[in-house]
């Protein structure tokens, strides 16, 4: 009776799958370092957080998946799951999101064009790439691919399975070697305001730690140094400077933000608190992604194109991240709750926590303003809804109070210049010994 269950099961699978036969775009690797070296198989660690129970449910719920829905959006929801998990810091979360779906996307392009080997490979591939970012739960991980081939995969010719496995692990150890030299294994060495190399000294209008919990160092300072995948460099496209700390235009945004949150509707504070993507949430880029899924399925976009989407999605919202990062560290603007204390002696908490960086850009706006026009291009029918929600995600950090309507403008602004490069340049990473 089991048996006959997964026989029924893998054929409503494959009938699923005729929609993705034909495909609809040229697709080839967005990597193009020839494959390394198959890795040698080696043991895995139990893992510390959890048994098997749960690689098991993520396991069943992405055979059931499968058959309603492209194969790499189960894997997104696994690592989103793993932001909320581990508390990821939204830079890091982007990086990853990045990197696995770099990965699927060659996986699934690499393999042979046959039942459910392309989603083998590209399975393969998500679990390497998680488990290279959180090593601790390899084996479960590893897990989900083992339960995937056991139950879907025995009408595949072994050697096709074997195939598909060497493949994704290639593609993985690939974007993991380019993991490896993007910069973000470095640390924070303890210096004030010297994290780019040249002496800054405070002055009035310099971003200092806020309350409640006056955090210090402020998150991810090196972020500016990482190697973007498609900007010739992070400052490619960084905006002019903000109004000058003290001027008419910047006591003027400073005192739009009291006056905003002063008369703050319930509606309003919804928004605010919708777009919050804080500490222990999916981050905004699994907010982005999520929507995404959302869209593409609502669009029924085949899964060919919907593998591409999300790569050059979650490439745009890693370079988005880092060059908002590189703006933030370059102009060391301080927080509207700090500017209504130093300008206008009035103090001001914000009805949402104030993020432990400098302001200028807005990250929310920068990444929904680059998240928004990739995915217009790929849903034209959508696009002024999609503007929408970035404006929508922009305007909700003027509302949550801890941010200028300059900071939002100008992140709009910059995510769209970087969505627009991407559409242009292709998805062809710039190689980082050229950066």
């Amino acid at each position: 009776m089991n048996r006959f269950r997964i026989v029924l099961s893998t054929l409503m699978l494959l009938f699923a799958m005729g929609a993705t036969a034909q495909e609809h775009l040229d697709l080839e690797p967005i990597m193009t370092a020839a494959d390394p070296p198959s890795p040698e198989p080696v043991p895995r660690a139990e893992s510390v957080f959890h048994d098997h129970t749960e690689a098991d449910a993520d396991a069943a719920v992405l055979i059931e998946s499968w058959q309603t829905e492209p194969a790499s959006l189960g894997w997104t929801r696994i690592q989103i799951a793993r932001h909320i998990k581990h508390k990821a810091m939204p830079t890091r979360a982007a990086r990853g999101l990045a990197l696995v779906h770099v990965a699927m996307h060659d996986a699934y392009v690499r393999a042979p064009n046959l039942p459910l080997t392309r989603r083998f490979a590209l399975s393969q591939a998500a679990a390497d790439v998680l488990s290279y970012l959180y090593p601790a739960e390899e084996d479960a991980f590893q897990r989900i691919v083992d339960q995937l081939i056991d139950r879907l995969g025995g009408d595949t010719p072994p050697a096709d399975i074997s195939l598909a496995q060497r493949i994704g692990r290639n593609a993985a150890q690939t974007v993991i070697a380019r993991a490896e030299r993007d910069g973000a294994q470095r640390g924070w060495n303890g210096s004030r305001l010297q994290w780019y190399g040249d002496a800054r000294q405070y002055q009035p209008g310099t971003w200092e730690p806020t309350g409640p919990y006056f955090y210090y160092p402020p998150d991810e300072p090196f972020a500016p140094k990482w190697k973007p995948w498609i900007l010739t460099s992070p400052g490619q496209f960084r905006p002019p400077p903000p109004p000058a700390f003290g001027s008419d235009d910047y006591l003027r945004a400073t005192e739009e933000v009291l006056a905003v949150n002063a008369a703050l509707t319930p509606k309003q504070l919804e928004i605010a608190k919708y777009w919050v993507d804080g500490h222990g949430s999916a981050t905004p880029s699994g907010h982005w992604n999520r929507l995404a899924m959302e869209e593409v399925k609502a669009a029924k976009l085949d899964e060919p194109t919907t593998i591409r989407l999300f790569a050059e999605l979650n490439i745009a919202l890693a370079d988005a991240f880092i060059a908002c990062w590189d703006s933030k560290y370059y102009y060391w603007t301080i927080r509207p709750t700090t500017a209504a204390k130093r300008l206008l002696g009035k103090p001001f908490t914000p009805p949402i926590l104030t993020p432990p960086f400098p302001s200028y850009t807005s990250g929310h706006a920068t990444f929904s303003g680059a998240a928004s026009r990739v995915l217009a291009r790929y849903l034209p029918n959508r696009a002024k809804a999609l503007d929408a929600m970035a404006e929508e995600a922009a305007q909700s950090r003027l509302l949550g109070g801890i941010h200028f309507r300059f900071d939002n403008d100008q992140g709009l602004i910059l995510g769209r210049n970087i969505a627009a490069w991407i559409g242009e340049q292709g998805l062809h990473p710039v190689p980082i010994d050229e950066q």
